[in-house]
């Protein structure tokens, strides 16, 4: 079936007038069968090519049809018509096909965001499940990609109406808590789905869906279909019920600073709200559904260029996935240095030297105060010399190795042989894992013959995997003692005593640091369990 224009409301219609990314001579031209002539006629968008257009493409719910039109990611604005058209089938396939035939319609050439509810894999390297009826969001956007010589990026249908709702919907009037708390979107309907957004930015690798997985399951009240049988005080009063009991689940698991609730029960709002009891505001979204096609392609513009500094920093230190910051050598680093030197003038400016120090895993706070500490020549600039001196003195001595894979992890059991290892886990988002981050290098720095180590859970599919799977963290900060391979310890929370005392209990008379003075008295786990009862 042929794609046709949109019924999309007026508000995709043509607002500002842009050229087109082709040759006139190709306007309107037949698809060629030849594979060198498609990409010539549709070269595929790079990261430093990506601008503010993107096409925004959502499946609606119930896998039904794609809808497309182009989106200015920066303001949120529709340039002009969209598209539309059938899936024909809520697979691989189908949804390549459709999305080829709405780039064939618009005659699009640029970058292309792709909205799935319910269709794709949350976690990076997760596989599809042929029981939840997802596809492995990779091998998708490598498909599509190939179909269409766009660059393509995808996303869940929770991460794309969340991410238009904070920036250009419901966000808006939660002013700072939108720009820098933690925010949880909640699309609720025949499905519940969630996406997280920490400052603004969407929190990668999120597993709140572990927690809805329930909601289709059993005898359970549904959404109310209007003028159905359970159209009434009742229905909604059941269901709303229901919703503030995810809710509360939620709240409790994720400490949102708010909560944004999308799908019908924020078109419902009215019979929603005033039966929650969960402690964390929850407003309604305001976008309906052309949140979908906005956050598809808002998320698109940040992926693409995350991707291309990503591919930098790989191609530079010459592996296909991160390593620690600690392990990087003295050529990698001339390299990274190098790609990030966009200026060609053989040194960093404050842009560069953000975007090269925080592509290889290093936090940079206070960039102007970081630019001042490195230059000093005081010429406004950072040279390879200065960066390296820098580097070799804070980040290479860093008394906590971060890592960011499993090889890495593996790698650290085998090297460290009968050492102690204290590992911390903990997430992007998680504020009293911030919080802590003082104390467990100062931790560090009093035990100098313990391996500290600390990783993001969420950092990445592999170190999600680790997490989850491996060490089966639940919550975090949570805090593991390693020696010889084997397990001794773990605990959650972001609590010094006790992590010192675990610390402690498992080291040798020899390991104890002389400088702390005579060694503590040993703390059993018993005792440990009851004293933080108490308190």
């Amino acid at each position: 079936m042929a794609s046709t224009p949109s019924s999309l409301p007026s508000r995709l219609s043509t607002r500002l007038s842009i050229q087109r990314r082709t040759r006139a001579s190709c306007r309107g031209a037949a698809r060629p069968t030849s594979h060198r002539n498609e990409f010539f006629l549709r070269p595929r968008a790079t990261a430093d090519d990506a601008a503010e257009e993107i096409l925004g493409v959502y499946v609606t719910a119930g896998a039904v049809d794609v809808r497309a039109a182009a989106v200015n990611a920066r303001t949120g604005a529709f340039l002009r018509a969209g598209a539309s058209t059938k899936l024909e089938s809520a697979s691989a396939s189908g949804v390549v096909e459709a999305v080829r035939k709405v780039v064939d319609t618009l005659e699009w050439r640029g970058a292309v965001g792709i909205s799935l509810p319910g269709l794709v894999t949350r976690i990076e390297g997760e596989s599809a499940d042929a029981k939840r009826g997802t596809i492995v969001r990779a091998e998708l956007e490598a498909a599509t990609r190939t179909a269409t010589g766009c660059e393509v990026a995808i996303s869940s249908g929770a991460e794309a109406c969340g991410a238009a709702e904070l920036a250009y919907g419901a966000g808006v009037e939660l002013g700072e808590v939108a720009t820098k708390g933690l925010v949880m979107f909640c699309m609720v309907g025949a499905r519940f789905s969630t996406s997280l957004y920490d400052a603004g930015q969407i929190v990668k690798n999120f597993s709140g869906e572990k927690v809805v997985d329930s909601w289709g399951d059993g005898d359970v009240a549904t959404i109310p279909e209007e003028n159905g049988a359970t159209d009434n005080e009742t229905g909604w009063k059941a269901f709303a019920q229901r919703v503030n009991a995810y809710l509360i689940e939620l709240e409790e698991k994720y400490k949102p600073d708010a909560i944004i609730l999308g799908g019908k029960a924020g078109q419902n709002a009215e019979k929603i709200l005033p039966a929650l009891t969960c402690q964390t505001k929850v407003v309604p979204g305001t976008l309906g559904f052309v949140a979908g096609v906005k956050g598809a392609a808002l998320l698109a513009s940040q992926q693409i260029a995350t991707r291309g500094t990503l591919s930098r920093v790989r191609e530079a230190i010459g592996v296909a996935n991160g390593v620690s910051p600690q392990s990087l050598t003295d050529e990698q680093l001339r390299s990274v240095f190098d790609k990030f030197d966009t200026s060609q003038n053989g040194v960093l400016e404050l842009d560069e030297l953000i975007a090269a120090t925080e592509a290889l895993n290093v936090q940079v706070h206070d960039a102007r105060k970081l630019m001042d500490s490195l230059d000093y020549d005081e010429n406004g600039v950072v040279s390879f010399d200065e960066w390296m001196r820098w580097w070799k003195s804070q980040v290479k001595v860093e008394t906590v190795t971060t890592i960011v894979s499993q090889a890495e992890w593996h790698n650290v059991l085998k090297d460290e042989g009968d050492r102690l290892i204290c590992l911390e886990v903990g997430f992007t988002f998680c504020r009293p894992c911030k919080a802590f981050a003082k104390k467990f290098h100062q931790i560090a720095e009093d035990f100098p013959s313990v391996k500290f180590v600390f990783m993001h859970g969420n950092e990445n599919g592999s170190t999600t995997i680790l997490a989850r799977d491996e060490l089966g963290v639940k919550a975090t900060p949570s805090f593991f003692l390693f020696r010889s391979g084997k397990r001794l310890h773990m605990h959650s929370g972001a609590k010094e005593e006790r992590l010192r005392n675990a610390i402690n209990r498992h080291l040798t008379d020899s390991e104890w640091p002389q400088a702390l003075g005579p060694r503590l008295p040993v703390i059993s786990e018993e005792e440990e369990l009851k004293l933080a009862e108490r308190s």
